[in-house]
């Protein structure tokens, strides 16, 4: 089979791959949709009501700061009318009947109408019946989160009030009610946990979301105080230290994968069982009473030893396809590990083991590695970036609890 017929047949097995994963997803998310509500807020009664602004109040708003646009919806419901009259409940008091459930940019437009020409008597809201604090702060929650994403410390601090009025909520209903990514709820939540200090800087975007959730478990690990942490972040914040730097100050490694011990176990037994394959025969029984004395311990392999595996080449500049040659499996590790890093890993993943540079450094920090260290690193960095991968294969997506 020619390199073209391999390529071809690689990127068909990619597609069909990518059409299967895009399949499931849709399947997952039309299962989401039937499931039954978890409260029965949507059913309640709506009535159309007038009211003067002054007769409804706001509550405190997840959505902080000036209001975009202001200006142009004023004109705009000036000039067409007010086509979604905002969602008010009832409070029970006489001089404040009403409390603004969603539409607080509508509502700021309108004001600013009152402002301008005297205040109305007549404008329209939509009453909704039986609306609990709960519920009102749910409602303003999903109308926030789905217009525009809100900052992560914003948005934990909306979730946390929505589960102080229901201590029975978790973190995985809150997000169901307001239709936010279940792991986006819970890294947002335990920012909380963070030193006020760090905490300002995540809201101020000195910080990213990522590497504050890196400090926080370093400082709930106990590998750096909350002092400690706090200083680091000023340091990186004014440009003293990279992101890299910050994440090894307050601890950081890179996961082994869950059963890194038994996979390296393994592999060690197959290169044993290939060296007696090979004929090494007294010596190769040798190293592997050896090995097993020391408690199954990495051991270098000669390289003379390492298995070998017939790889091809693409063609050479005059077009000519070299013949198939035999290669040892650490290069082919090392090879996949330098591609990994220039195609695959982020600047900071590079950063963080010391990478400088493009396709040729990454190339050649992999095979300056020791070959029993290059799996290792490309597990870990594999373990790093399933973190951000949208569509993680079916067989990990499993693992997830429900």
């Amino acid at each position: 089979m020619s390199q073209v017929d391999k390529l071809q047949d690689a990127e068909e097995h990619v597609a069909q791959m990518r059409e299967d994963a895009a399949k499931s997803a849709r399947e997952e998310a039309t299962a989401d949709l039937r499931k039954a509500p978890m409260a029965d807020t949507a059913s309640k009664a709506h009535s159309s009501i007038t009211a003067p602004l002054a007769q409804v109040r706001t509550m405190v708003n997840m959505r902080t700061g000036t209001l975009p646009d202001l200006h142009e919806l004023a004109v705009s419901i000036k000039e067409t009318g007010l086509l979604h009259p905002p969602l008010v409940r009832a409070t029970g008091e006489d001089d404040v009947p009403y409390e603004l459930l969603a539409g607080r940019r509508r509502f700021g437009a309108m004001t600013l109408l009152d402002a301008a020409e005297g205040a109305r008597k007549d404008w329209r809201f939509t009453l909704v019946d039986g609306i609990s604090k709960r519920e009102a702060l749910t409602m303003q929650f999903a109308e926030n989160f789905h217009q525009s994403k809100p900052e992560p410390v914003q948005f934990a601090r909306a979730a946390r009030a929505i589960m102080a009025e229901d201590p029975s909520l978790t973190a995985a209903e809150v997000s169901r009610l307001v239709g936010a990514p279940l792991a986006w709820t819970r890294k947002s939540l335990k920012l909380l946990d963070l030193p006020e200090a760090v905490v300002k800087r995540v809201e101020e975007g000195d910080l990213s979301f990522t590497v504050a959730d890196v400090v926080r478990r370093g400082i709930a690990r106990g590998d750096v105080s909350a002092e400690e942490a706090t200083d680091l972040v000023e340091q990186h914040t004014k440009g003293e230290i990279t992101g890299g730097a910050l994440k090894l100050g307050v601890g950081y490694v890179p996961p082994k994968p869950k059963d890194y011990e038994e996979q390296s176990r393994k592999l060690d037994e197959a290169r044993w069982a290939a060296n007696r394959e090979d004929g090494l025969g007294r010596d190769a029984d040798a190293e592997q009473r050896d090995w097993e004395a020391s408690g199954g311990a990495e051991r270098p392999v000669a390289e003379s030893r390492a298995p070998r595996i017939v790889a091809s080449f693409g063609p050479d500049r005059d077009g000519e396809e070299p013949e198939p040659v035999e290669v040892a499996v650490e290069d082919l590790d090392a090879y996949i590990l330098g591609l990994v890093l220039s195609r695959v890993a982020t600047a900071e993943h590079r950063s963080h083991l010391g990478v400088e540079g493009g396709h040729e450094a990454t190339q050649e920090y992999a095979f300056n590695l020791h070959p029993d260290r290059r799996l290792t690193v490309l597990r870990a960095l594999s373990a790093e970036i399933l973190g951000s991968d949208p569509l993680p294969p079916k067989a990990l997506r499993a693992l997830l609890p429900a």
